[in-house]
């Protein structure tokens, strides 16, 4: 069966727990409690997959008083809608209980079901089931067992950090309320892993620290000088300039020499360890985050490919009245490569900070991206959050980024 991914932007309501329940599997050790961990990490459900050998038959059913006329049980999508719903549900109300901070947006109707603002991504695939069930309406019994894979997604290292796999299982000889016993049956699987010591430490504060301070210089090839002016041809400029994916955020930045170093704004990556460093092609290449100034606002990520073309870093002062073009993805990926043309309107000292102040049009998401002048010569670093009126950007000069980056330009 080909795997299927479905995206939950709301969970549901309350299960019970079952006065019926047979035997399940016992757990080694009981669900870890966090209620006085001071935990205020969030995880949202984001993902399920089915990756069963044999869809069509997940063991046999009888139907009835007397459990007669046995069939093969086959995984449909009915049945996987009401599986998900019923993981979706226990999962939630367990970690409640368990002292877990609860991911409010996710239980909204406009939950964004690309990108999740919690800490953490949660993704289960199922592997394996096993029913041999006995229905009578609403009620059922018999025993059921079944593997999944469940996976914890960190947005802001943007890698797995958590991944096992769970064996479950549950049987009745009574009949119960089949949501009991599906609950009964998962919430032993989901039980195993909150008595994890290592999923519990997952949310607690152990995130890897950037170190903030530049120490030895690190040198730059300077890219080539752009064959035609930007209002001519702006392709190959384009090609340097890249989307920043945090997961829950997203921003604009640049190659700058061979290495695959690139710039964009402290504020783009945040407290980020590694992102997404997706390229005008549109496909995207893993980045660490080696070096950031949090007064400058500015942050170094490494790749480990050599870019299709670097940036032309102008070393002449920029002028005020010159025409600039300002490049980047306002609003996230799908609006990468936009070009916007204005003026450099002036030079400008805020908060004891250099600016340069143009009109050209910037919005969310053009953070960290280039400003270059019209023969494509790079000269400042867009920095969107001090820009809070129209017609009003305030830009890094690049000698100041490089500078607190540690960048010297060869």
């Amino acid at each position: 069966m080909r795997a299927a991914t479905l995206f939950l932007t709301m969970l549901l309501a309350t299960s019970a727990q079952s006065a019926f329940a047979d035997t399940a599997t016992q757990t080694s050790a009981p669900p870890i409690n966090v209620a006085n961990d001071k935990i205020s990490k969030t995880v949202q459900i984001k993902n399920w997959k089915v990756a069963l050998d044999n869809p069509t038959k997940v063991g046999t059913v009888s139907r009835g008083l007397f459990c007669s006329g046995s069939s093969d049980f086959a995984y449909n999508t009915t049945y996987d809608r009401y599986f998900l719903g019923r993981l979706a549900k226990s999962f939630k109300e367990k970690a409640a209980a368990l002292g877990y901070p609860r991911y409010e947006a996710g239980d909204s109707a406009f939950a964004d079901t690309t990108n999740s603002g919690a800490d953490f991504r949660l993704g289960f695939t199922l592997l394996q089931l096993n029913n041999k069930l006995c229905l009578d309406a609403k009620d059922a019994s018999g025993q059921s067992k079944f593997t999944i894979k469940a996976e914890v997604f960190s947005n802001k290292l943007q890698k797995v950090v958590y991944s096992r796999s769970i064996d479950g299982a549950f049987s009745s000889d009574a009949k119960i309320n089949m949501d009991v016993f599906t609950d009964n049956l998962i919430g032993n699987a989901l039980d195993q892993m909150f008595a994890d010591p290592q999923y519990a430490n997952v949310y607690r504060d152990t995130a890897v620290a950037v170190a903030e301070a530049r120490t030895d210089l690190i040198t730059a090839k300077n890219g080539p000088r752009p064959k035609d002016a930007v209002k001519r041809d702006s392709k190959d400029i384009l090609s340097a300039v890249v989307t920043i994916e945090t997961g829950s955020t997203s921003g604009s930045g640049f190659f700058v020499g061979k290495d695959g170093y690139v710039i964009t704004n402290q504020h783009v990556v945040g407290d980020a360890k590694f992102v997404k460093v997706r390229l005008a092609g549109g496909f995207s290449v893993p980045g660490e985050v080696v070096r950031k100034d949090r007064a400058r606002d500015v942050a170094l990520i490494k790749t480990d490919i050599e870019p299709p073309t670097t940036m032309f870093i102008r070393s002449t002062p920029a002028k005020v009245g010159e025409e600039v073009f300002a490049m980047g993805s306002p609003f996230g990926a799908q609006l990468s490569s936009t070009v916007t043309r204005g003026i450099l309107s002036g030079e400008r000292t805020l908060n004891e900070q250099k600016f340069i102040q143009s009109d050209a049009a910037i919005n969310p998401g053009n953070s960290g991206g280039p400003l270059v002048d019209a023969e494509g010569g790079l000269i400042a670093v867009a920095d969107l959050k001090r820009a809070n009126s129209a017609g009003i950007a305030m830009f890094i000069p690049i000698a100041e980024a490089l500078d607190k980056l540690g960048l010297k330009i060869e």
